[in-house]
């Protein structure tokens, strides 16, 4: 049993310390009275007996590469029940006003993900990766992306960037999310039922939908939208003035602090693993004699080099209307 259990927890690519600490994580789970890590314990059973999801409780989370048993699956979350989100709607005009002092300065970049991680296989613009949008155009201003830090973009944001830091069970992952006029976003599925999806919309709102499962919304500026991404959702902005919201992630509450604690500790161990193997590619590829990459590495796989090479892809903010 223990063989197996190792073989899950080293495709987090963890080191010999956190592998000890993993073993200590999966006595306790082991204890069925441990109630607080019962869905983790499920997952655990489920990964050691060779299956890499539970079963979706909605046909509209067929897609989701990852789900995780033992939680509510709904497709919209009633904001009002997520008293975290409180400070960021009545802080939403100074988050705002930090939001269009960006346009005098570089920052945003095409929203770009690995040709792996694509179900719609639309290529980029520039064939390196893909996107999830086929009229219009998608960029993004990081804040926040698990291990990646963004300074730059965190300095010129110090409220919206304070509201996020004391966000409890933050997923660590969060962006200004700007849709120009005609956009379209095709329809498509997080890649967990783990965490529950934020928009809250600051500008130019008029005009556009996102349809989540089999319902469409109007986002309304100011009040915060919550949703579980899991489920297929699809956007579309239709209005004249670039859409732009402030998107951040949390932790399903259904889960317990002490199992948000455990997969953020694997899902940390896996994005420093990654930016290692990314950053080691690089070092290959500029010490190779003629020039070129080392074998196997692929510009549109590595979900890093994209995130990196993208930086470059936007010299002015023309795009913003």
């Amino acid at each position: 049993m223990w063989a197996r259990v190792e073989k899950v927890l080293s495709q987090y690519c963890l080191s010999p310390l956190a592998m000890a600490a993993s073993r200590k994580w999966v006595k306790q789970m082991a204890d069925p009275s441990a109630e607080e890590l019962s869905r983790l314990r499920a997952w655990m059973l489920m990964r050691v007996n060779g299956k890499e999801r539970a079963t979706p409780l909605s046909t509209w989370q067929l897609g989701c590469p990852e789900i995780l048993s033992g939680l509510r699956a709904q497709p919209v979350w009633d904001s009002a029940s997520l008293a975290c989100l409180r400070p960021f709607e009545e802080q939403a005009d100074a988050i705002r006003a930090e939001l269009l002092a960006l346009r005098s300065h570089r920052g945003f970049q095409p929203l770009k993900i690995p040709n792996w991680a694509s179900r719609n296989k639309i290529a980029a613009p520039d064939g390196a990766g893909a996107v999830s949008h086929d009229a219009g155009d998608w960029n993004v201003f990081y804040l926040h992306l698990h291990e990646v830090q963004f300074p730059e973009n965190c300095a010129r944001c110090p409220i919206t960037t304070g509201l996020l830091k004391s966000l409890p069970r933050s997923y660590q992952h969060a962006f200004f999310s700007a849709l120009t006029p005609g956009t379209h976003i095709v329809k498509h599925h997080g890649p967990t039922n783990k965490k529950l999806r934020v928009h809250l919309p600051l500008i130019g709102a008029s005009g556009a939908k996102l349809r989540v499962a089999d319902e469409t919304h109007e986002l309304v500026e100011g009040k915060a939208f919550a949703f579980d991404d899991s489920f297929e959702h699809e956007a579309w902005h239709h209005g004249d003035a670039t859409r732009i919201v402030l998107v951040f992630d949390l932790w399903h509450p259904d889960l317990s602090d002490r199992e948000v604690q455990f997969f953020s500790f694997l899902q940390r161990s896996r994005m420093r693993a990654e930016m290692a193997a990314e950053r080691a590619s690089r070092v290959a590829a500029a010490d190779a004699a003629d020039g070129g990459k080392p074998a196997g590495l692929s510009d549109g796989d590595n979900f890093f080099k994209l995130l990196q090479d993208a930086k470059d892809l936007l010299p002015d903010n023309d795009w913003w209307v």
